[in-house]
């Protein structure tokens, strides 16, 4: 199975960070593509000078929870895999919120179609606090409902950020 196959396996919640390989090097390109799909994403809702600000913004965050919360649970030797998973299946959710991204900020695309793809970006949103959920479950052995607070506080930590240090700013 590729690397993409079990990527999507997570995905769909049909695999674990435990099925990805545990290779620094994977890490590594993990984490340009998240980079360069980040930017394609945000280049649409952040100004020009900003982008790369809060992709790493976004990026130091999930980076340092994850360590933090396998470190103080005592799972530390996962993380290669774990953060893998996370950046691995933020490149998917990258891919797919793209387009939907991409329309929203197009400013001649009428009300009720912008009101259809905020709900589906509700939708990939949602999809993606459950599947980092799913990651932390089995990174660190644990219920699924903390799995998803876990999975919350890390989604809302990013947004407070983002919103503190990047206040109501879009590209134009």
């Amino acid at each position: 199975m590729s690397d993409l196959q079990k990527l999507v396996a997570v995905l769909f919640l049909r695999a674990t960070p435990q099925d990805l390989p545990y290779s620094q090097p994977t890490l590594v390109k993990y984490a340009v593509f998240y980079v360069l799909s980040g930017i394609a994403v945000l280049q649409s809702t952040l100004k020009p000078e900003d982008l790369m600000a809060g992709l790493l913004l976004g990026f130091f965050i999930q980076l340092g929870f994850t360590y933090f919360v396998l470190r103080a649970l005592n799972h530390s030797a996962r993380f290669v895999q774990t953060i893998s998973a996370i950046l691995g299946v933020g490149i998917l959710f990258n891919l797919l919120s793209w387009p939907v991204f991409a329309m929203l900020a197009d400013e001649t695309i009428n009300d009720s179609l912008k009101s259809t793809l905020s709900l589906l970006f509700l939708l990939l949103i949602s999809w993606e606090v459950l599947v980092k959920a799913h990651i932390f479950k089995h990174a660190l052995e644990m219920r699924m409902f903390s799995a998803l607070a876990l999975s919350f506080s890390l989604f809302f930590i990013s947004v407070a950020l983002s919103q503190l240090l990047f206040p109501a700013e879009t590209a134009g």
